[in-house]
């Protein structure tokens, strides 16, 4: 018992909360589907708010998703890389549905981005560009010392 108090000392206050929000209703007779959906989303509320990194969240869905009992590290990669590739899809769909002309370079670098966080601060630009390096102001660049 005394393992699992500190293992939980060191997770952040907000997701132990989210823990006991979820076994409380499950306690209370709601549904898992139901219980497993407000969960999911306040993971995403913690990753958004800069209290958990994507990998902690993937790792801790690939725990919990019941699918992952052979190789959860593996599904744990394989969720972050598919939840970066849907952001970048995201900020590219806003643009082309809002007409913002953008070229190859930038679909290419927010395929290649890992940082969520920007990921998360491009969708937002996006909604609001006129032009593509509207959704790039204030970034540092993402071009390699030789230029490419």
């Amino acid at each position: 018992m005394g393992d699992q108090q500190d293992s939980q000392q060191d997770e952040p206050p907000e997701l132990i909360d989210l823990l006991r929000f979820t076994t409380t209703c499950l306690g209370l007779g709601i549904p898992a589907p139901k219980v497993a959906g407000d969960f999911r989303f306040g993971l995403e509320d913690l990753r958004q708010r800069g209290i958990l990194p994507l990998e902690e969240v993937a790792r801790i869905r690939a725990v919990t998703a019941g699918e992952a009992t052979d190789r959860p590290e593996e599904w744990a990669a394989g969720f972050a890389e598919g939840y970066r590739s849907a952001w970048a899809a995201a900020v590219l769909s806003v643009l082309d549905t809002r007409g913002v002309v953008f070229d190859k370079h930038l679909h290419r670098g927010l395929n290649l981005c890992l940082d969520t966080d920007k990921l998360t601060r491009f969708l937002d630009r996006a909604v609001t560009a006129t032009h593509e390096a509207d959704l790039v102001a204030g970034e540092p660049s993402q071009r390699s010392p030789d230029g490419s």
